[in-house]
């Protein structure tokens, strides 16, 4: 295969990146506010729930803190307990913001909607900031002459926006089980399953390869499976309390 087209189908895998991590959440979007109105302030609020919880708290904590500390370095040799810490610190950061977040400032509104708008936000500008923005970059700085991907192959380019889906699948159903726990008056006890999920979702990224020796596509089928088993725990809470509170309807009639 000739340069140029090794070249071209490059950058065809970065812009499917681009156009997953942009148009998932835009095209979402837009779907929702179809279905419903004031979409959206719950997609602004996942979407500044993340920034605040991951990228001006823990991000910079790991960084520029931990590494400060002895523990935090003795830690990092530990590959189980490494991957169990920061499984558990991405759960407890994200997952606290989604509650305080969903019951401070999206008060009282506890539609199946209003949790995908939310759920959308968080994993969208999470893809965008951590992916899309990388990708539109390369396909910018690749043909100039400034980035090498001679290394990389399509399937590697492409792992950063199929991998989005999952994770934009994942923060969709950790907010419906957190969302679900408002709605039911039991908030502490569905987020602490959601960081729960959430821990058990991040670490395993850390402890599979260390302990069995996982290569990526086997943890990008871990994540997705995952990802999706907590969109379909969320939807099917949500489906169980509107099926009770039709039941509930009907027997007051």
């Amino acid at each position: 295969m000739s340069g140029g087209n090794n070249i071209l189908l490059q950058e065809l895998c970065l812009g499917f990146d681009v156009f997953l991590c942009f148009g998932i959440p835009i095209i979402g979007f837009l779907l929702l506010r179809k279905k419903a109105d004031r979409m959206m302030k719950p997609l602004l609020l996942g979407a500044t729930a993340f920034v605040i919880s991951q990228m001006l708290i823990r991000i910079p904590l790991l960084q520029y803190v931990f590494p400060n500390f002895q523990w935090f370095l003795i830690l990092q040799t530990q590959p189980y307990a490494y991957g169990i810490f920061l499984g558990l610190t991405a759960g407890v950061f994200e997952e606290t913001a989604r509650l305080l977040f969903l019951k401070k400032f999206l008060h009282g509104r506890t539609r199946l909607l209003d949790g995908l708008s939310f759920g959308l936000g968080h994993g969208g500008i999470e893809a965008i900031l951590l992916v899309g923005i990388n990708s539109l970059a390369a396909m910018i700085l690749y043909p100039l002459g400034y980035l090498d991907l001679s290394d990389s192959s399509y399937f590697s380019l492409l792992l950063g926006g199929l991998e989005r889906i999952f994770a934009i699948a994942f923060h969709i159903g950790a907010t419906l089980v957190v969302l679900h726990g408002i709605r039911v008056q039991k908030s502490g006890r569905y987020t602490l399953l959601a960081i729960l999920l959430h821990g058990l979702s991040d670490s395993m990224l850390v402890i599979l390869p260390a302990a069995f020796s996982i290569g990526i596509a086997g943890l990008e089928v871990y994540i997705m499976v995952v990802s999706f088993l907590v969109l379909f725990l969320g939807l099917l809470l949500f489906n169980r309390r509107t099926q009770k509170e039709l039941k509930d309807t009907g027997d007051h009639l």
